[in-house]
């Protein structure tokens, strides 16, 4: 069995704290470890985190989980600090499991901070006597926070009609994503260019563009992507809608067109 433990160092170098954001700092850092214990899976004990080895410095801490657990599962909750703590999401799966209100919490912990005050977080591996890695946070605002954009390393698409078109320094086209309303940055290679000036040409033109998408941390809409591709979506043939009508009559099997869609929808 092993131990999942951090250490905190607050207001390094100074004396003591004050207790109001003292309290705020544990408060903020609470709500963000229960969070990303939630994700991953982590044992729920109702005891929460334990803080321990204390020193007589500025306001130095560990920060030990209350239940024992396996080697591998205390390994995943290391690995998922380490990756919020540095913005990483290298490990996709694991990037995936941890929603971006847990990595906007830990932001907020920031925002109790002064503007000239750091936050220092180590995670041990296991029962070392000193953390493994260290990470550091600085003052966040919570317009910051709030604003954050978060790049899961996915990749993706967007559907929409050209809002406008910037082609200095780091050329980009503007959507307007038809599913939400939202404005989304593309940003495009130089060689992509003249493909990018093409869908200009039809001004109501809906466009599909693929790429590696960016979310904005408070809502996890699409804000920013890095094109791979982009093109105009076909015209609608009514047509040969018509004609495919009928065209695969064993499709549903045993269902009616009606009874498919129900189930697919999961209506009762």
């Amino acid at each position: 069995m092993s131990t999942l433990r951090l250490r905190v160092e607050l207001n390094k170098g100074r004396v003591g704290m004050p207790l109001t954001k003292l309290a705020r700092v544990c408060s903020e850092t609470t709500l963000f470890l229960d969070m990303l214990s939630e994700d991953i899976g982590l044992p729920v004990s109702h005891a929460g985190w334990l803080a321990q080895e204390f020193e007589n410095a500025s306001v130095d801490f560990d920060l030990r989980h209350p239940e024992q657990m396996t080697e591998g599962l205390a390994e995943l909750g290391r690995h998922a600090l380490r990756m919020v703590f540095a913005y990483a999401h290298d490990d996709a799966e694991l990037a995936l499991r941890i929603r971006s209100e847990t990595r906007r919490q830990y932001r907020r912990i920031g925002s109790a901070l002064d503007t000239d005050e750091v936050a220092r977080f180590g995670v041990y591996r296991d029962n070392e006597e000193s953390p493994e890695h260290w990470f550091e946070l600085e003052h966040t605002s919570d317009v910051e926070v709030a604003g954050a954009l978060i790049d899961r390393n996915a990749y993706g698409e967007v559907q929409g009609v050209v809002n406008a078109f910037f082609k200095e320094h780091s050329p980009y086209l503007r959507i307007r994503e038809l599913a939400t309303g939202e404005l989304v940055k593309c940003f495009f290679r130089p060689e992509m260019y003249q493909s990018a000036v093409e869908l200009l040409e039809n001004r109501d033109a809906v466009v599909f563009v693929e790429g590696w998408l960016k979310e904005d941390a408070a809502t996890g809409h699409t804000r920013e992507i890095r094109v791979e591709d982009f093109r105009p979506a076909p015209d609608f043939d009514l047509a040969l809608y018509r004609e495919m009508l009928g065209s695969m009559p064993d499709y549903t099997g045993r269902l009616s067109s009606e009874e498919c869609v129900r189930e697919a929808r999961g209506d009762r």
